[in-house]
């Protein structure tokens, strides 16, 4: 039986059990990887290197504090889109299957390409390690932001609007040819379930 939500997001948090992949740094690139989207097509980070941006979000269909996020980033992708900016949905979940990841996404109508991560390839070559995070890359795959999409829902709080919008601050200022002011941010959310082999 599939763990109840509550209880995963506890264990989760509470848990020492973070991976010891290093986090990844604002001004590193990230190698290329390939995933399945829901349509089963293989699907590279390489393939959207015409894009201007690459907002990728890695994300989870049992965590609370990612599925909160899920309209304010399906506004972003409206808002973004068409300004050259890819936004890519990652789940690395050894927990999620193929089949329970495919229904999520389309029971919460995400309109951007949902990937999931078998062999959690993308989540080490990101250093990712929570739901939801965060990566906004630049044309050349370099770090730009990562971190919290903004401060609006955490594991103890939901505000009606966020005070602090770091992903879509960090984003119009690499759209205009700017310096990102705010690089990293801090993280909540679940940890991403791991593979044995892969919580080295």
């Amino acid at each position: 039986m599939r763990r109840i939500c509550l209880l995963f997001l506890s264990a989760a948090l509470c848990s020492g059990a973070e991976p010891a992949s290093k986090p990844p740094q604002p001004g590193s690139s990230v190698p290329n990887f390939t995933a399945r989207d829901t349509e089963g097509r293989t699907v590279s980070l390489n393939d959207y290197r015409e894009k201007k941006a690459i907002v990728v979000v890695i994300i989870g269909t049992e965590c609370p504090v990612s599925n909160l996020y899920v309209v304010t980033l399906s506004d972003m992708y409206k808002k973004y889109s068409d300004k050259g900016v890819q936004f890519l949905a990652i789940n690395s979940n050894v927990h999620d299957t193929f089949k329970e990841v495919v229904a999520h996404a389309k029971e919460r109508n995400i309109p951007y390409p949902v990937l999931k991560d078998e062999d959690q390839s993308a989540a080490d070559a990101l250093g990712a390690v929570r739901t939801p995070e965060a990566f906004l890359l630049d044309n050349t795959r370099t770090i730009r932001y990562h971190g919290r999409i903004d401060d609006q829902y955490g594991v103890t709080y939901r505000r009606a609007t966020p005070s602090k919008t770091e992903l879509k601050d960090a984003l119009d200022e690499l759209l205009a040819g700017k310096p990102v002011t705010v690089t990293q941010s801090k993280l909540e959310g679940c940890f991403i379930g791991r593979n044995k082999k892969s919580a080295k």
